[in-house]
């Protein structure tokens, strides 16, 4: 099969979106995550946004998705509704963003907080109240609302939890499975059983068996060509978006190596 192979530019934090745009489209990589970083791109001003736009209809570029604001206050497992509000206003914001620029898929954090000392129970509740919110509020914009699976640390990182926060959504309500947070914690196939059709983004990346290492495919321990197979038997047909940490070298050698090292090992 023909896989379709983006990026995300939401590695380099600490560079202007429009440069790590530059860099992707040198790469040849022609599919592109918008990142929210503070720095980054800031979803709340306009011209950013319209620079933004600008920049991917003058390389021919497909928005494929954004990734919503997350970590600190922003979180959707909060127990303070106030801070939930927060978190949700910032996911709507950044929808409303990428429908400007031409996208339909929002990719978003259930939660970053660790699983040790919480009350799991209520903050799995919470996400799922808010997710619920999102889920209407994102039809209505035409938006694709989609859960990422979280670090197994975090709650929501099991995937029996992961099952739990999906149980009570609408079917329109999609999956994105990260290979770094579902092999790390040993549970790829398990949570490819959960995802079910939900399955509809990818976030690529590879690691030493131990951290979120964010390496290009093929510069850790993971066996790709197995993750391709599987993901050939559920008939995945989206998008395959690398998601890597920021290099010393140069951006574009860096995303052109690490598209054609994954290109090269999926069957």
């Amino acid at each position: 099969m023909t896989w379709r192979i983006g990026a995300s530019t939401g590695c380099c934090a600490d560079r202007s979106v429009i440069e790590v745009l530059d860099a992707l489209h040198a790469a040849r990589i022609s599919g592109v995550e918008v990142g929210t970083p503070p720095g980054h791109f800031d979803p709340w001003r306009q011209a950013d946004v319209d620079a933004l736009r600008e920049r991917l209809q003058l390389h021919e570029m497909c928005p494929v998705s954004i990734h919503a604001p997350f970590g600190g206050l922003l979180d959707l497992s909060d127990p303070n509704r106030h801070h939930r509000h927060a978190a949700i206003g910032a996911i709507l914001t950044a929808a409303a963003a990428l429908k400007d620029l031409g996208g339909h898929r929002i990719v978003v954090h259930t939660s970053d907080i660790p699983r040790d000392g919480q009350n799991v129970t209520e903050r799995i509740q919470a996400i799922r109240e808010s997710l619920q919110v999102l889920a209407g509020a994102c039809r209505r914009m035409d938006v694709v609302l989609t859960v990422e699976s979280p670090l197994p640390h975090l709650i929501g990182g099991h995937a029996d939890e992961f099952a739990w926060i999906l149980s009570d959504l609408p079917p329109a309500v999609a999956v994105c499975l990260d290979t770094g947070h579902t092999t790390l914690g040993h549970q790829w196939n398990r949570f490819l059983e959960v995802s079910g059709p939900r399955l509809s983004h990818i976030h690529a990346n590879d690691h030493h068996g131990r951290f979120d290492d964010h390496l290009p495919p093929g510069d850790g321990c993971l066996d790709w060509a197995a993750l391709g197979r599987d993901l050939q038997q559920v008939k995945f047909d989206g998008w395959i978006i690398l998601e890597l940490r920021c290099p010393d070298q140069a951006l574009a050698d860096h995303f052109a190596r690490a598209r054609q090292q994954l290109a090269s090992r999926l069957p």
